[in-house]
């Protein structure tokens, strides 16, 4: 109980602002050892202190992070000194970078320095004055390729093709398609072999035909000339027919489906279709939308909105501060940096404006956290 109480009373006495000092975070650094960056923690050995002093934490929670009481873990970026997740390049205050590249800042003071005069080149120098346009470069967004193999169109029905020196095996369904297949004998197209309504001149014209001999001729024997008895009609006719000049065509052989068939060589099989990638966005955009959203929370009607950081000489509005809380409430959530952390960061913006020449005028643009 009495341990208790003690830690609550040092709690209490955690200013709510920040002192003076902190506006030069540097004049506190002979105060304290230089602070230290543990690779296999990937933390900064002061995090548990500088996040007691500058995150919105109720007194005793401050006191058990300071005192390494607390039962949870924080947001990696909280054990880096670093709020808004900045990556390196070579700021002012950077001691280290953990393996995805975030800065280890020496205090939560430097990290909200470097975090202002960032969003300051994104809107001054690089034209992002949305919370969208901004945060699709602070945090851009990691697509995953989804690999789709294509599926190879299913082959064609056919009769099945059989090797030279083997028997085939047809089936009685597969008999039927192939003897529809097969040319079929010809049958002579004549008329009705005893005529139209079976009168004396259709059975003569249906014996002779139209350049044809009659069905009487095909019964007779090879040899022998061909007579047929003239009908009374057909008085004065000869009744010797010329021998016909052609014999018929003799039927086709009926197919023998138990042959073998001699086939050339089948070429050989396709190769495997090739991996189909696609790219899929769709839980980084909305990933996007929301971050973009909590930005423009309280400064801007949409998201697509001016936030209005700065004014048309470049200096910073009362936005900023506002812009830098919304961001640091996203990137370490659900804790948010106190008012006095982002009011000191803005006050050394201004300050490094009102100088002739403004450090780092000209460096590449740098993304935040991917």
């Amino acid at each position: 109980m009495l341990i208790e109480t003690l830690v609550t009373l040092i709690a209490a006495a955690a200013p709510a602002k920040p002192p003076p000092l902190a506006i030069a975070p540097a004049s506190l650094f002979w105060r304290t050892p230089t602070p230290a960056y543990a690779p296999e923690k990937r933390a900064v050995d002061n995090w548990r202190v500088e996040s007691a002093l500058w995150l919105d934490m109720k007194p005793l929670d401050a006191a058990r992070r300071a005192l390494d009481a607390e039962d949870g873990e924080p947001a990696r970026c909280v054990k880096l000194n670093n709020y808004w997740c900045v990556k390196s390049a070579g700021w002012n205050g950077e001691i280290a970078a953990d393996a995805d590249g975030h800065v280890a800042f020496a205090s939560a003071e430097e990290g909200a320095a470097v975090a202002a005069l960032l969003l300051r080149r994104y809107y001054v120098d690089y034209k992002r004055h949305s919370a969208r346009a901004i945060v699709e470069r602070w945090a851009p967004a990691q697509c995953s390729l989804v690999i789709a193999r294509a599926t190879p169109p299913a082959a064609p029905r056919s009769t099945p093709i059989v090797a030279a020196g083997q028997t085939a095996k047809v089936t009685p369904a597969s008999r039927a398609g192939m003897m529809r297949m097969l040319p079929q004998r010809i049958v002579p197209m004549g008329l009705a072999p005893r005529g139209l309504q079976n009168t004396l001149r259709a059975r003569w014209l249906a014996a002779h035909g139209r350049g044809d001999v009659g069905w009487g001729a095909r019964r007779a024997r090879p040899g022998t000339p061909d007579l047929i008895p003239a009908p009374s009609i057909m008085a004065g006719v000869s009744e010797a027919l010329p021998k016909r000049a052609k014999p018929l065509p003799a039927p086709l052989p009926e197919p023998n489906l138990n042959a073998t068939a001699s086939l050339a060589a089948l070429p050989p099989p396709l190769p495997p279709l090739p991996s189909i990638g696609s790219v899929d966005c769709s839980g980084e955009l909305a990933r996007i939308g929301n971050y973009a959203a909590h930005v423009s929370e309280g400064i801007a009607a949409t998201p697509n909105d001016d936030l209005a950081l700065f004014d048309a000489d470049g200096q910073p509005t009362d936005n900023l501060a506002k812009a830098l809380v919304n961001m640091a409430a996203v990137e370490i959530g659900p804790a948010r940096p106190r008012g006095g952390l982002v009011t000191a960061a803005v006050a050394q913006l201004k300050r490094l404006l009102d100088q002739p020449a403004t450090p780092g005028a000209g460096a590449p643009e740098a993304t935040s956290r991917r």
